[in-house]
């Protein structure tokens, strides 16, 4: 706080002494108070409570996405910000109504035995399970019988590509079996629209084995659709630009405090401390439809000019960090000087964490912008060998899920490495 505090430029007022000409007198405003632990958990109660007046729910495409970004703008603006809202296209995705699956004749339950990615197809299915190791290459598929259902775990792949070969090798289905259990089965995306296969994410808890019979039924529609970044920008407008991002979407069926409330609240707080003047040029985005295929932030960075990429000095993410059982760290895949500033500015032992495609910060490393982020967990092993979010995209991501001591030092350290790379950048 006391380098906000010293990079704080003050406004010009009068001297009222006589003897001539005024003189100016470069009195500073007080400087912003520190983030504190309220503050950031006002922006949390608030994100709730757009969930709960929306079905539960922010997700790109919904009236809670819709409303949590009229709650930016205004917190933005008020707080002296530029800000602009960027409409972004996308292929919307929602079920009609509740999927079903039984095994064996035993039905599943929805979200708590299993779930269905955004953007599997709408069909039904009805046949044997058919093991098929990771399901990462075609020769995988070599023993399944076409009409036969792929059964395969989470593997060392994406699930479009499992989807991909299992359509090529004639399954009529996929199901995946999560490595996870306790709230439910997490929600994901296949990140690739009209694929054209049925596809189920299936707990761990299930006791499914290769040739039992499964029935499913998926009824969902995939349309064009648009989703919004909030991009606010303070200091020159133009010349180098430090920037920092986290998105605003929840999953579907949850409030998504954790992920990523906590990282929004981050930046709103941040934007408060910087005031009206800070040490160079800042942009926050907040991002729309990252639950769904990193799809806002890919947009933004595709849509600048080649002189626009040039400008941004650095991108810092902010992608849950207020997780309930936190282990602090830091993108090791990042930038290592970034990297080294985050570990400078945060007192605790970060661990590394390798993030790859998994958030918004690799639409900006794939034009060689310097990027990095901080990260408090999602499945792994945390203290005690729990999750270090056992409700991660899960319905119990709500403002209780939050570790608020965590978020706060996360928050500060955020403060601190902005401000000094925005000062470095001018």
């Amino acid at each position: 706080m006391l380098l906000l505090a010293a990079l704080t430029v003050g406004g010009v007022g009068c001297s009222s002494g006589g003897g001539g000409d005024d003189e100016p007198n470069h009195t500073p405003p007080p400087p912003p108070r520190p983030i504190a632990q309220r503050d950031l958990v006002r922006h949390l109660t608030a994100l709730q409570e757009i969930a709960d007046r929306h079905g539960g729910q922010r997700a790109a495409g919904t009236p809670g996405f819709s409303a949590s970004v009229d709650y930016v703008t205004g917190v933005l603006r008020r707080a002296g910000w530029r800000v602009r809202v960027q409409q972004v296209p996308t292929a919307g995705w929602h079920e009609r109504s509740t999927a079903k699956l039984t095994v064996r004749g035993a039905a599943l339950r929805s979200i708590r035995d299993f779930r269905v990615p955004s953007y599997a197809a709408a069909a039904r299915a009805d046949g044997a399970l058919r093991a098929v190791d990771d399901g990462c290459q075609v020769a995988d598929f070599k023993d399944l019988v076409p009409g036969e259902v792929a059964f395969t775990g989470t593997g060392t792949c994406y699930l479009w590509r499992k989807t991909v070969n299992a359509r090529k090798a004639g399954a009529s289905a996929v199901v995946v079996q999560t490595s996870t259990s306790g709230h439910g089965v997490a929600s994901a995306t296949l990140a690739v629209p009209r694929l054209g296969l049925p596809v189920v994410l299936m707990s761990r808890d299930v006791p499914a084995r290769d040739g039992d019979r499964v029935e499913l039924s998926v009824d969902a529609v995939t349309a064009r659709d648009r989703t919004q970044n909030v991009i606010a920008e303070v200091g020159p407008s133009h010349g180098p630009v430090t920037m920092a991002g986290a998105h605003l979407d929840s999953v579907p069926n949850g409030a998504g405090v954790n992920d990523n409330g906590s990282g929004v609240a981050t930046l709103l707080e941040l934007a408060r401390t910087f005031g009206p003047r800070p040490p160079g040029r800042v942009r926050l985005a907040f991002w729309g439809a990252e639950e769904e295929g990193l799809i806002g932030s890919r947009h933004y960075v595709k849509e600048l000019t080649e002189e626009q990429r040039d400008e941004v000095a650095a991108y810092l993410n902010f992608d849950m960090v207020g997780s309930p059982n936190s282990v602090p760290a830091v993108y090791s895949d990042g930038d290592p000087k970034l990297g080294r500033l985050l570990r400078k500015t945060h007192p605790g032992k970060e661990r590394g964490v390798l993030v790859g495609n998994r958030s918004d910060a690799s639409a900006f490393e794939g034009h060689d912008i310097p990027i990095n982020g901080l990260y408090t967990g999602s499945t792994e092993p945390g203290p005690g060998g729990k999750p270090r979010d056992p409700c991660y995209h899960l319905p119990c991501d709500t403002l209780a899920n939050v570790d608020r001591a965590a978020l706060l030092e996360m928050a500060r350290a955020a403060a601190r490495a902005l401000a000094e790379l925005a000062r470095q950048a001018k």
